[in-house]
């Protein structure tokens, strides 16, 4: 999320602060950093639902950004025309997102649409791109510098950083404006719980706090924290703790995440940001998805209390993997066409009865730096013979198969089978093609993991680089 106007006051800060972008993040104990990276600069908003990654790109400036969803490393752009993008929320597969330069603003090239509220339609799915003119939910202009925007049952908001006494949280119903909040500052991010609505404030003094509202726009008392070095974007993880980001840690050195509890009570979530801004938690994954300032990759920070190096929420105490194999072909051409394969065998709890055709599967490659290679999740579903996708069962139970011949995510087979003579061990087999497993610059160990449900039902390979190797003139790269 961007509000131009507190952007460059903001990246001021950083820059006398001696803060960089893309400074190497550090997460708090228990807590793991993973990144995503994206084809171009991040900019405004991130959001996640399945396996599509959706965030800004480009430059700010007359109709230099666009949104682009990534799944399986592939980007595909789904809406053009920005100039300054701001914070973006789903509703189903609608992403509402804001751009707060039009005209004259801030010096951004006189765009002819911005200052308002946009909804992309079947934003998650879409192969084309739409146009930012022809997806006004209001006319532009409507707000004086846009901000954060987020959906609630029967109404879209949007937080309007005006300024000191004037910021608002303005109701969209339809095309009708109406003030839910008024008298707030540069105001920022927007959270709720479904009950109370949290807002991120920067007063006169540049002061951040959190405040409360219910969500018809009554005040719920005294802040949830104040005294904040910064207050951008806000989220609400698992645990109902509000993640605040675009503070900096005591020395300015770098920009942080803040997670508060219903206390007021404040940890510190990661530091080593550039600048902390939009964050978005994508709950089935057990992540916080950060921007930084001026770098080329989401930041996931997700909880690792086993230290295993894998988020907790995609399997928790994975077991060691036997004979691992994982092998990425067509490195040298643009994404869209690499192959993958990768198997092996784990041995995994006999209790509860392992079912992906119930309970899907997480597939996720790593580098030693966190940066995905692959992060596929296959959903559950029994197999459609229509569609020729989704998951059969063979052999009484002993073997399940996941097809999916258009590539889920470029994963087009998944193949796990019980090997009874042992009781709990289990083969796999991942195949994938037409995706986008970027290794160029890898950093060794690589992590692979499956899992097939429950915590512990799943396997971990450790890769190193004594046991890879690049074949082709670094077309392949091969680990054994």
């Amino acid at each position: 999320m961007r509000s131009t106007c507190t952007m460059a006051m903001v990246a001021a800060a950083v820059i006398a602060a001696g803060a960089r972008a893309g400074a190497a993040v550090v997460p708090a104990p228990g807590f793991l950093v993973r990144t995503f990276p994206t084809p171009d600069t991040v900019q405004g908003g991130v959001v996640r639902q399945g396996n599509a990654l959706i965030v800004g790109q480009g430059t700010f400036g007359s109709g230099g950004e666009r949104i682009v969803r990534l799944e399986g490393g592939i980007a595909t752009t789904i809406a053009t025309g920005f100039s300054s993008l701001g914070g973006f929320d789903l509703d189903g597969t609608t992403l509402y997102v804001l751009d707060n330069c039009f005209g004259a603003d801030f010096g951004c090239g006189s765009p002819t649409t911005g200052d308002t509220l946009y909804a992309i339609a079947n934003a998650t799915m879409r192969s084309t791109a739409a146009t930012a003119a022809a997806s006004e939910v209001v006319p532009s202009g409507t707000f004086a510098t846009s901000f954060d925007v987020l959906v609630v049952p029967g109404a879209v908001l949007v937080s309007d950083a005006v300024g000191v006494g004037a910021g608002r949280i303005a109701k969209v119903v339809g095309t009708t404006v109406t003030n839910l909040v008024t008298g707030l500052d540069f105001v920022g991010g927007l959270a709720t719980d479904g009950s109370t609505l949290f807002v991120a404030n920067v007063d006169g003094s540049f002061v951040g706090s959190v405040r409360k509202y219910t969500l018809a726009g009554a005040s719920l008392g005294p802040p949830l924290i104040t005294g904040l070095s910064g207050a951008y974007g806000l989220a609400r993880d698992e645990g109902g703790k509000v993640l605040v980001t675009g503070g900096f840690t005591g020395d300015f050195s770098s920009s942080t995440i803040e997670a508060v509890d219903s206390g007021g009570t404040k940890t510190e979530r990661a530091h080593g940001f550039g600048f902390s801004s939009d964050i978005f938690f994508d709950a089935p994954r057990g992540a916080a998805l950060v921007l930084d300032f001026g770098v080329d990759e989401v930041t996931a920070i997700c909880a690792d209390t086993d230290g295993d190096a894998v988020c907790d929420a995609d399997c928790l105490a994975p077991a060691p993997m036997v004979g691992p194999k994982l092998k990425i072909g067509r490195q040298l051409t643009p994404p869209g066409d690499d192959t993958l394969s990768f198997k092996g065998q784990m041995t995994i709890p006999v209790s509860p009865t392992l079912d992906p055709v119930t309970n899907g599967a997480t597939l996720i490659v790593d580098d030693a730096s966190g940066r995905v290679i692959m992060d596929v999740v296959v959903p559950s579903g029994a197999y459609d013979p229509v569609t020729r996708t989704g998951w059969s069962v063979t052999g009484g139970g002993v073997t399940f198969t996941y097809r999916n011949p258009a590539g889920l995510a470029g994963i087009t087979k998944v193949k796990v089978k019980r090997l009874t003579a042992t009781p709990g061990l289990v083969q796999f087999t991942v195949k994938g093609r037409r995706g986008g497993y970027v290794t160029n610059g890898v950093v060794f160990p690589l992590r692979g993991v499956v899992a097939l449900g429950a915590a512990g039902q799943g396997g971990l390979a450790i890769l190193t680089g004594s046991a890879c190797t690049q074949l082709g003139g670094g077309n392949v790269l091969n680990c054994k």
